[in-house]
Parts: structure tokens; C-alpha cells; sequence
């Protein structure tokens, strides 16, 4: 397994070999993950405050994705018998290596991108079009490698389309994700969202939750699950807090439980499980005080 470690700054420093499995870890969920699923977004072309006029109508086509006059009005605007500034240059051959890469040309579109940053290092939108290529044929760690090595650029020139810090640390996330470096993603997730799960979207919180399983956080896990039973059904609340209690971390699945069986005590399923749970952990008052109401129905 490639072992994949960064500087403070998040840059890569080297690459490791590791032999270690990782811990597995059983998820009952219908959804695919989304950092499994995320995929960096390409240029959208929708920059109006261009410099130079040869490049409105390219935009215009990409921005409506009309692949093919895009290739035909760049190839035309680059054969004229002009002398040509190296940005305007190079973002010709950025819209058509965008262009190139959707009619299926993905060797001449890695090409093109290529000779725009030799033409004009200092942009995101080249290196965009590469990691695209790069995740299209799921060379994850390549993906990696290359835009955490990636230096920012010292300034945006009008027509590129620049990545975010949060951009890029939730897609080199994701990439690690990939590869299985679990510590890895957890780095990155807490650098886009400094102020923790509050912070994050109710999709990154699931697969933080994925997460802290497949790293044995018994205590991230169960931060996590209480941050997403508010939006859950009591089966799919349920669902969440069985896996947390099939790691075998009762003392974290306890109290969520507790919060849950409070807004609904008639509900036999969260009874039976809270008994359950206090049995395991030795509150035996608690437990038979749970069971006064009623006699516990067997029926799981």
C-alpha cells in the first residue's frame, strides 16, 4: 500500500511503502460515499472580464459545452498571422485541451495542457484539465502526487479558473480516500474545516463518521453519529448507532441511545437496545427501570 505523507503546509515530502492492512470495517449503508464519488470540476468558462477578444467566442461555446466548435473556432483563432501573447496562447490551448478531452482525445488533451503551462506556469486551469485525466482513469495516487505538490499560484490571471484552499483539500481527501490512507483524509478534512464538524456539510459528516470507524475512533465515531441523528429516521438512527456498537464501543453508543429514546419513549425498538446496552455495561437500575412501562416485546 503506498504510504502517502505531507509537510505542515500539506505538501508531499515522500512516499512510503506500507505493508500494514488497514482495518476493516463492515458499513450498512445504501449510499456510496462522497468522497468515493467526488470528482474535481473542470473549468466552467464563465470568466466575462476577458483580455483578450479571441477568446470570447471559445468560452462561449465551452461554457455551453459545444465541444466540437470549440475545437474548430480555437484551431482557426490559433492559425492567425498574428504574433500572439503567451497568456492569450495559452489559454487557447487550455479551451482546446478541454475541448480535446471531451470529443475523446485524452493524449492530445494531457498534451495541450501541458504546453499552456510551458507557455504560462503561473495557473490552476491546465493542472485542472490533468488531474481530470488523471482521476478519469482512476490514477488516484498520480492525482495525489500532483496537486500536492502543486505551488499556488502567485496571481490569477483573468481567464484561469482557480482552486480554492477548501477545493483542494477536500479532493486531495478524496484521493487518499482512494488509496485507503485514512489518516490521510483526516488530515485534509480537519485543514478544510478548521472548526470540526459544525463546519462540515451533512455528506462529509457520513463519511467523517466512515471514517473515524475505519481509523478505531471510538470517540470521533461518536461525535460524528450524534451530528447526523437529528436528520435520521429512528431506523436510520438505529442503523448508525448498531455499527458503533458492533465495533464494540458501548460506552460512546450508551448516551447516544439515551438522547434518541428521550424525544421517543414509546418506541420498543430504543427500548430494547437501551436495555441492552445498560446490561452490557453493568446499569442494572437503569436497565430495570426501563422496562416498568411494559413488558419488552421480543420482536427485534
Amino acid at each position: 500500500m503506498i504510504g502517502l505523507s505531507t509537510n505542515p503546509d500539506g505538501h508531499l515530502v515522500h512516499i512510503q511503502l506500507r505493508t500494514a492492512m488497514m482495518r476493516k470495517v463492515e458499513l450498512q449503508t445504501r449510499n456510496e460515499s462522497f468522497l468515493s464519488s467526488y470528482r474535481i470540476s473542470e473549468p466552467a468558462f464563465q470568466a466575462i472580464d476577458l483580455p483578450y477578444s479571441s477568446l470570447r467566442p471559445l468560452w462561449a461555446s465551452l461554457n455551453h459545452r459545444k465541444y466540437e466548435e470549440a475545437r474548430t473556432l480555437t484551431m482557426a483563432a490559433m492559425q492567425e498571422r498574428r504574433i500572439f501573447p503567451q497568456e492569450e496562447r495559452a489559454a487557447m490551448k487550455v479551451a482546446l485541451a478541454v475541448a480535446e478531452y471531451h470529443l475523446g482525445s485524452t493524449d492530445n488533451a494531457r498534451r495541450l495542457a501541458g504546453r499552456s503551462l510551458d507557455l504560462c506556469p503561473n495557473q490552476y486551469a491546465a493542472h485542472r484539465i490533468l488531474l481530470t485525466i488523471y482521476v478519469a482513469h482512476k490514477d488516484f495516487a498520480a492525482a495525489y502526487l500532483h496537486l500536492a505538490n502543486l505551488p499556488a499560484p502567485k496571481s490569477i490571471v483573468s481567464w484561469d479558473a482557480a482552486l480554492s484552499q477548501k477545493d483542494i483539500q477536500i479532493s486531495l481527501a478524496a484521493w487518499a480516500w482512494q488509496l485507503g490512507e485514512w489518516d490521510q483524509v483526516a488530515d485534509h478534512l480537519e485543514t478544510a474545516y478548521p472548526n470540526g464538524l459544525s463546519e462540515m456539510p451533512a455528506e462529509i459528516r457520513e463519511d467523517w463518521f466512515k471514517l473515524a470507524l475505519y481509523r478505531g475512533s471510538a470517540d470521533d465515531a461518536a461525535a460524528a453519529a450524534a451530528s447526523l441523528l437529528d436528520f435520521r429516521s429512528v431506523s436510520g438512527a438505529d442503523e448508525i448507532l448498531q455499527t458503533i456498537v458492533q465495533s464494540g464501543w458501548i460506552k460512546q453508543a450508551l448516551p447516544l441511545y439515551r438522547s434518541i429514546y428521550t424525544k421517543q419513549p414509546e418506541n420498543e425498538l430504543l427500548r430494547r437496545r437501551l436495555v441492552a446496552l445498560c446490561v452490557k455495561e453493568g446499569n442494572l437500575q437503569e436497565a430495570r427501570e426501563l422496562t416498568r412501562p411494559g413488558a419488552l416485546k421480543l420482536a427485534a
